[in-house]
């Protein structure tokens, strides 16, 4: 893990869903809280303000594209954060894995999988179909629905790269990487940002506009995830 900065001095592009209704420049905004709908996504404040995450800058009219927990459309907008805390910089361990069990099209069955990842990514780092991308659409307890088929199979291991603002992460056992169990992880914390970097190019933040169903990844030696994050229970500031 690397301390990256503050957040307070930091903005983010974030996918940002407006359901319909004009989002206006300063509005306040939250994390979606709705399973294939919008986890993974900035949506407007409601009154009760739980889990805002920043402040839109420029107005996002209800006449434009709407974004999609499906992924076919990720419309990102410039959000300033409302909270001071420390970024992380911490890399996904490709050496702590979950096991396929199966694949039907596009649903894959990993025994324990954990719900609500809607948004997130599965990255092959073994088996058939090493090296493959696939963007999760939805998800349950046990199985999840990708974007695009994946052909994996039982011989297939994965790593779980954790949806944006998701809160529980599991730590590899060395502590200075996030790690892959199927269930939920125990280690709280906040994704702020997951980032792709392969083939001498920096780090790219995930889009599944981008990057949904990219293979052959394994065959770039620098292959590498990273995720932002900002931790939640610490000293000073203790969560329960």
């Amino acid at each position: 893990m690397q301390v990256m900065r503050d957040l307070e001095t930091q903005q983010y592009f974030w996918p940002v869903k407006h359901g319909g209704t004009t989002i206006v420049d300063g509005a306040l905004l939250m994390a979606g809280v709705t399973a294939e709908t919008d986890l993974g996504l900035l949506i407007l404040a409601t009154s009760a303000g739980a889990d805002v995450m920043g402040i839109l800058q420029g107005q996002l009219a209800s006449t434009v594209t709407d974004s999609l927990a499906a992924g076919t459309v990720w419309n990102q907008r410039l959000v300033h954060p409302t909270t001071p805390m420390r970024v992380i910089r911490c890399k996904y361990d490709t050496a702590d894995t979950a096991a396929v069990v199966s694949t039907s099209t596009t649903t894959v069955t990993i025994t324990s999988l954990e719900d609500n990842i809607d948004t997130s990514y599965l990255y092959a780092v073994s088996g058939t179909g090493i090296g493959t991308l696939a963007f999760v659409a939805t998800s349950a307890s046990g199985s999840c629905v990708t974007k695009t088929a994946t052909g994996w199979d039982s011989t297939t291991t994965v790593i779980k790269i954790l949806r944006l603002f998701h809160q529980v992460a599991k730590l590899n056992t060395t502590s200075d990487k996030i790690g892959t169990d199927a269930a939920a992880g125990s280690y709280t914390l906040l994704i702020l940002q997951n980032t792709i970097s392969y083939g001498g190019i920096g780090a790219e933040p995930l889009d599944p506009t981008k990057h949904d169903n990219l293979t052959l990844l394994s065959n770039y030696g620098d292959i590498a995830f990273h995720a932002q994050i900002a931790v939640r229970n610490s000293g000073p500031y203790t969560t329960e």
